[in-house]
């Protein structure tokens, strides 16, 4: 285990050697991408990876129920029945409630005093614009919660932010996240050779003891997880 780092290293796939080792500690990840780019399954495989090097992790998902979190994650191999069991992974669905009830415009005031959510080492918030859209009515309740999660931060937690600007109608208002993450992730999708490969594109990686590689490809495949594709960008 690193010092400076959660260490979310798995054999199969390598990805950790391609950004940096591990996920800096006492960090904010500001992860960004349209829809279907890949934030999820990226999550989910930092997840995987920070659970078999003995970290824990709260999980919250706009996106899939309980259920539909463990299928999709042993349908990448990632079994994490164990973590949920032991609580070293708490996973919090928000999707099946949030369109069952009127839009919510306190969810920055929800995560300030929600103090179980903070007890783990690292926080993944997927997708954090789809949570906070009705909150983010001014830069005012951005910045209050920014400084809160730098208050966090300043404690050894990491925080992992994944961001569809798409679902905002002022996206410049998350940029304050954006300009004080630690790290800043863009993903794409591309169709090469007539299968589509997902793209990590490092805009920002600080406190890195190893070298950060530029771009990284990888495709998604059932029963494997990802697969590293060393020759998908250029």
């Amino acid at each position: 285990m690193s010092g400076k780092g959660y260490q979310i290293s798995l054999e199969r796939d390598e990805l950790h050697n391609y950004l940096g080792g591990y996920l800096p500690k006492g960090a904010i990840i500001y992860l960004e991408g349209p829809y279907s780019s890949g934030k999820s399954v990226l999550c989910q495989r930092f997840t995987y990876g920070l659970l078999k090097n003995l970290h824990t992790v709260t999980y919250i998902s706009t996106e899939l129920t309980v259920r539909e979190f463990i299928e999709q994650m042993y349908s990448l191999d990632f079994p994490i029945a164990s973590p949920l069991l032991s609580g070293s992974l708490l996973y919090i669905p928000v999707y099946p409630l949030i369109y069952k009830l009127k839009p919510r415009t306190d969810f920055f005031k929800k995560l300030l005093t929600a103090h179980h959510l903070y007890q783990r080492d690292v926080l993944v918030i997927d997708t954090f614009s789809s949570l906070v859209e009705n909150s983010l009515k001014a830069k005012e309740g951005a910045f209050k919660y920014l400084s809160f999660l730098k208050r966090l931060a300043a404690l050894g937690k990491t925080i992992i932010l994944t961001v569809d600007n798409d679902e905002l109608a002022n996206p410049l208002l998350l940029d304050p996240f954006k300009s004080a993450s630690t790290v800043y992730l863009t993903l794409t999708s591309r169709e090469i050779g007539g299968s589509i490969t997902k793209v990590i594109k490092i805009n920002r990686y600080c406190t890195a003891e190893n070298p950060i590689e530029d771009t990284v490809g990888f495709k998604v495949s059932p029963g494997v997880g990802i697969i590293i594709e060393i020759t998908a960008v250029g």
